[in-house]
């Protein structure tokens, strides 16, 4: 009678080692090629919204788009701003040109808040429960950013250098805007000056008013009076609020953030090289007050120059004072 051969005990127990040895050497490097695609398609993202941006400004006057335009004139008793998808105070985002990427929130489900109000906003509601702050379009979501502030237009992936490009804001007189319109003439390093890029917001890992992004210091010289998020802004209680009402770069692609620049490149960087100054647990610092104390953080990369004579003014002791170029 013939015997039926069989794997022994061991042999089995071999080879389901060699098997559990080989899913541990390959799960990082899958891990690591899924990071890479996911940071792949947010650089291809930012290159969509920078070629969308150029061809608002080329068709708008050579100007910058605002990061927000609450009124059609910045005086007391202005009317509203409503853009020709009828969208209240928009965002930049909806600056983008529309030919080139499209709106980022879609507004036919608010046909009905439109023709009541004239337009829709962020409290309003769609006919499919939708509300104004939750994107449709998915070239302003980043694939590495999966949490509850996904989809949120004020809170969601991707921030605009708002300080040097288009502040908006009234801080310094009630009749004027902070720091716009700004013609591109005035950047005089396009492929150093910061655009938009992967945006951190005031909360854990992402919060409040992540479409504004941030520089390393308060552009004062631009008539900036305060950062993105305000401490009322903050998501958790627990944080450090001097600290996170800031919207710094995040550096969610592998300690890296993808930043898109003026003239259209785009590079994965990180804090240091972006200009932040850093904390002892490497978390940015916010320069408030950039016109007294010492301090390493540079705004050379968002001021359209490429050199910040300010900042060089306050260099930590420390720290090598470069020579203007």
């Amino acid at each position: 009678m013939r015997q039926t051969k069989a794997f022994t005990l061991i042999e089995l127990l071999v080879v389901i080692a060699i098997i559990a040895l080989l899913v541990s050497i390959l799960m990082p490097s899958l891990s690591s090629a899924r990071a890479q695609a996911r940071a792949s398609v947010c650089m291809a993202n930012l290159k969509r919204l920078n070629a969308g941006m150029l061809l608002y400004v080329n068709q708008n006057g050579e100007k910058f788009p605002p990061f927000r335009l609450k009124s059609v004139r910045p005086t007391k008793g202005s009317p509203d701003y409503v853009n020709a998808w009828k969208r209240k105070a928009p965002r930049w985002h909806w600056f983008v040109d529309p030919e080139e990427v499209g709106p980022v929130i879609d507004p036919k489900p608010f046909q009905s808040v439109i023709e009541s109000s004239g337009g829709f906003s962020d409290s309003s509601v769609g006919s499919g429960g939708e509300s104004g702050l939750r994107m449709t379009n998915r070239y302003f979501l980043c694939p590495s950013l999966s949490d509850d502030w996904e989809f949120d237009e004020r809170n969601g992936a991707y921030g605009y250098n708002y300080q040097y490009l288009g502040n908006a804001r009234q801080n310094k007189n009630a009749n004027r805007w902070d720091n716009f319109p700004v013609g591109i003439h005035s950047i005089r390093t396009a492929a150093q000056t910061v655009l938009l890029a992967d945006s951190r917001g005031g909360g854990r890992r992402h919060g409040e008013h992540s479409y504004t992004l941030d520089p390393p210091r308060m552009a004062v010289e631009r008539n900036a009076g305060v950062f993105g998020p305000g401490p009322g802004d903050l998501v958790d209680e627990t944080l450090d609020r001097d600290l996170y009402a800031f919207s710094p770069v995040e550096m969610r692609h592998r300690s890296q953030g993808n930043v898109v620049f003026v003239d259209g490149h785009v590079e994965a960087m990180t804090l240091n090289q972006l200009g932040y100054e850093l904390n002892e647990d490497e978390v940015a610092k916010p320069i408030r007050d950039p016109e007294n104390g010492t301090y390493s953080a540079t705004n050379k990369l968002w001021n359209g120059e490429a050199y910040d004579h300010l900042a060089n003014e306050h260099r930590s002791s420390d720290e090598t004072t470069s020579h203007a170029p």
